[in-house]
């Protein structure tokens, strides 16, 4: 999860298919993203064929998938090539504002921005008039990466709320389709011999003489709790205490509501995602108003704030029990993963993994319509409660972490 202070106006940046494009796009993803960057070596699909028949047939297709890794759009972009699907993004206005050409090449390749903290009346828009000119269209609803992907994040109904609105404006004769994509990687042993370099780079970041002696486990523990303890005494004065999962709880709920008796409360943000996509846009608002532009000092206060709610963000977003309760390679790897994203901006792919991509069986939206099973108004929650159900079935859960209660 990177730092991004949001502090910057926002401008859409709509599609802009060239096809003449799009062959390059695609060889770049796949041979430089996938490949070199991401270590992506071998990618096993399945489910695809049912999603090139309804797109053959004009229908409204939108694929959700799980989001733990910063490779998986190009995965669904190698799908994209493979069977045909010529797939649109809507993707975060923060990987548009990385360069002018990156902004190009993305909308190139059917990429449009959203702004995830505000009303983006533009974007989606852009995503129902794709879905009903029978474009498929790729959203991920979980929002941000969280780098576990055998735990699902709570999911954001706005990929239920805008397919609900294209399915109410098909013609006869055409249906809405909702397919969940189960995204699973799987790293290679070798992986694991990379574990003691990586962690002791990260031991000397924070100042600490590394520990090579120790076991992986009991080092990325102590890592992560030593990190903690920094970042409560950065905003907190001190260093938490009880257990792991209540001291991330403890400090994403003290700062949230720190920042929220500055700037209000949503009454309708719930969850701690909804709570900080809420108040970055309270406090965007303040630092570019025009009409009464902040003075030096009350800038430094709202950047201050900014900063704030993005730790709250990232103390939600690890799982105090999600290495413990199965300390398995996958679930080592991505630990330390998110770990060097956190403490050096970018997380380390040392070496190949395989990846497996499954398109579930579609969710047909405008049959649970027609037969009133999904009501038109207020059908966004109970359509993402059944996503959110169907993504999880798709994810490698192991048996003894799904049943494993949280640490005290």
């Amino acid at each position: 999860m990177r730092r991004l202070r949001s502090d910057r106006p926002y401008t859409f940046c709509p599609p802009a298919v060239r096809p003449w494009f799009r062959p390059l796009g695609l060889a770049a993803n796949r041979y430089h993203f996938l490949r070199r960057k991401y270590q992506v070596d071998q990618v096993e699909d399945a489910g695809f064929d049912a999603v090139r028949a309804r797109v053959d047939a004009g229908d409204a297709v939108l694929l959700a998938p799980n989001h733990a890794d910063h490779s998986d759009p190009h995965l669904m972009i190698e799908m994209g090539r493979r069977h045909r699907l010529g797939l649109h993004f809507m993707a975060a206005r923060e990987v548009f504002e990385i360069s002018p050409v990156t902004a190009w090449s993305l909308q190139a390749m059917g990429v449009f921005s959203v702004d995830r903290d505000g009303p983006d009346l533009s974007s989606i828009k852009t995503a129902i008039g794709l879905l009903e000119r029978g474009q498929p269209l790729v959203i991920y609803p979980e929002g941000e990466i969280y780098h576990h992907h055998e735990r699902l994040d709570p999911l954001m109904e706005g990929v239920a709320s805008i397919l609900l609105k294209a399915a109410g404006r098909l013609p006869a004769g055409r249906k809405a389709w909702l397919f969940p994509v189960g995204i699973q990687f799987q790293h290679r042993p070798e992986v694991e011999a990379t574990f003691d370099a990586r962690l002791s780079r990260l031991e000397d970041r924070i100042g600490w003489t590394p520990r090579p002696a120790m076991a992986t486990d009991d080092r990325i523990i102590r890592l992560g709790t030593g990190v903690l303890a920094l970042k409560e005494t950065e905003f907190l004065g001190e260093a938490g205490q009880g257990g792991l999962q209540s001291r991330l709880e403890q400090l994403c709920e003290r700062l949230l509501a720190g920042a929220e008796d500055h700037h209000g409360r949503d009454p309708r943000a719930v969850t701690a995602p909804e709570r900080v996509r809420s108040l970055r846009y309270r406090i965007r608002r303040q630092l570019l108003n025009s009409d009464r532009p902040p003075s030096a000092e009350e800038k430094r206060r709202m950047l201050d704030d900014l900063d704030a709610v993005f730790t709250a963000l990232q103390a939600h977003s690890y799982i105090g029990d999600y290495l413990l309760s199965h300390p398995s390679l996958n679930r080592r790897a991505e630990t330390l993963m998110k770990l060097e994203e956190d403490l050096f901006g970018f997380p380390t792919y040392p070496c190949p993994r395989d990846a497996r991509v499954v398109a579930d069986a579609p969710i047909a939206v405008s049959d649970l319509l027609e037969s009133g099973d999904l009501p038109q108004k207020g059908g966004a929650g109970p359509l993402t409660s059944l996503l959110e159900s169907r993504l999880t079935q798709l994810l490698p859960v192991p048996k003894d972490a799904a049943s494993a209660s949280q640490p005290e």
